[in-house]
């Protein structure tokens, strides 16, 4: 995984006036923070993708940015953009367009999803880059997907149906080729449209090598222990042990 290409991290704000801007930073300020947590040796970048916060929020915005990313275990190097009210399309394409000025790949977190564990990266980042098929992995589901569970090399993941929600603008990882395939974002409309449009583009799609599918990831919790493999044991021979598992006894 050592020629894995770094990931950008690109994440779309807007804070609005008075008391909800105040109560959105302190979300963003806890989100921002958690994403710390996020694993990947090939190098990690953040860019915030603004919609227009106005001067009452937007210092503070920024100072809430950098000290969420320069932590002394974990620093984030940040980058920023900004355009006036256009939506979370129009931020969400100009954050993709500098992120893929790096790498091809892009992990979308989102300014209120905090991460409440150590993730790694690398895994999912290789699965995308040796697997043309695919062009992005979600890390987080909807109601009433459906799919075929697949293993690979990385870990497991649930190759999705292409309806209901299987696109969404929840935490992801994706490969340029992904959003060449679907082109950009509805701009000028509120983040449910801009949602919607985009995964009844993918859902009209059929896969193939144009139009690459979508994984929802599975990461492990648990994991098996090596040791002697007992389960094609017939109960009705006597058991043999065998001198290269080191055991000294026999049933």
């Amino acid at each position: 995984m050592s020629d894995l290409p770094p990931i950008t991290i690109v994440a779309t704000t807007w804070l609005p006036p008075g008391k909800d801007g105040h109560k959105r930073l302190r979300a963003v300020n806890d989100a921002v923070a958690s994403w710390r947590r996020l694993l990947y040796r090939e190098g990690l970048h953040l860019h915030i993708a603004d919609d227009g916060t106005g001067p009452e929020h937007q210092s503070d915005l920024m100072r809430c940015l950098r000290l969420a990313t320069a932590g002394s275990d974990i620093h984030l190097p940040l980058t920023w953009s900004q355009q006036q009210r256009h939506g979370v399309g129009a931020s969400l394409n100009i954050g993709l367009a500098a992120a893929f000025e790096r790498s091809p790949l892009v992990f979308h977190a989102v300014d209120d999803w905090r991460l409440t564990d150590w993730f790694n990266l690398e895994p999912w980042a290789a699965l995308l880059i040796e697997n043309p098929s695919i062009g992005m992995i979600r890390f987080f589901p909807h109601p009433d997907l459906t799919g075929s569970v697949k293993m690979f090399d990385q870990g497991w993941g649930l190759l999705l149906d292409r309806h209901h929600y299987v696109f969404a603008t929840r935490p992801f990882l994706a490969h340029r080729r992904f959003f060449d395939a679907f082109g950009p974002f509805l701009e000028d409309a509120n983040a449910y449209e801009v949602e919607r449009d985009y995964n009844e583009r993918f859902c009209a799609s059929i896969s193939g090598p144009a139009t690459p599918d979508i994984l929802l990831a599975l990461p492990e919790r648990w994991e098996p222990i090596e040791s002697v493999e007992l389960a094609g044991v017939d109960p009705r021979i006597e058991y043999k042990y065998s001198t290269q598992t080191g055991l000294s006894w026999e049933s």
